[in-house]
Order: structure tokens, then sequence, then C-alpha cells
């Protein structure tokens, strides 16, 4: 199969789970910053991950996982995949976030991109 074919959701190979048949919506937050410096970024990172294992989110049956990445190709971005299940989750992430994470990230200059998104399949090979 070559990378340019597409699939409709009905022909999608038979290892793919639908998750919006699942009881729960997971959905999938994508940030993306790009500083002004390595150094920044860097800086940004390590407090990132602090801030992360620190955090004592509110208790929930709901699951979350954070993944922080540093760009292979520039080094001055960085990517942040936030997962949550449901919308209490992402509510609790959101506050903590304007609370904590946003005033820290604004101590550098910095391009924001994010995007919300609702995970539709998750495909395992």
């Amino acid at each position: 199969m070559s990378l340019t074919t597409a699939w409709t959701i009905s022909e999608l190979p038979t290892r793919v789970t639908n998750k919006k048949d699942d009881k729960m919506t997971i959905i999938k937050r994508l940030n993306v910053n790009t500083f002004t410096s390595e150094a920044d970024n860097d800086s940004f990172i390590a407090e990132l991950s602090e801030l992360w294992q620190t955090w004592s989110r509110p208790t929930s049956s709901s699951r979350l996982t954070v993944d922080i990445n540093k760009d292979r190709i520039n080094p001055m971005r960085m990517t942040a995949f936030v997962t949550v299940e449901g919308d209490e989750a992402l509510a609790a992430v959101n506050r903590w976030s304007l609370q904590v994470v946003l005033p820290i990230r604004n101590k550098y200059k910095h391009d924001n991109l994010m995007i919300d998104a609702d995970l539709i399949a998750s495909i395992s090979k």
C-alpha cells in the first residue's frame, strides 16, 4: 500500500479501534511552541516536565498522559501531546494550564499552535 492511499472509515484495516464506539471520548491536545533560542526551549522543557510531574490532578477516573518532545530538526521548537479521557479531565487541564503553565511559558518569547482533537481511530501495527 502506498503512502498516498486514503481510506474511508469503513475501509480501515481491521486492527483499528474506532474510539467513537467507546464510552469516554479521548481528547488529544497538541501544543507546538517555537522559541527564539534553543536555551529558552530547553529551559521551558525542563520547567514543563517538572510541572507535569508534580501536578496532583483532581481525583477522577479519567486517565491523562503527557508526552514532551524536542524537535529533531529545529532545536528551538518543542511539542507537548496531552491525552485525556473526557471533557471533565480536559477542563481540569485547562484550568491548571491557565494558572500554572502559561505564566511560565509566557516568560519566553515564542509562537504557539494548539490543536484539540477527538481521537477517531488508533492504529497499532
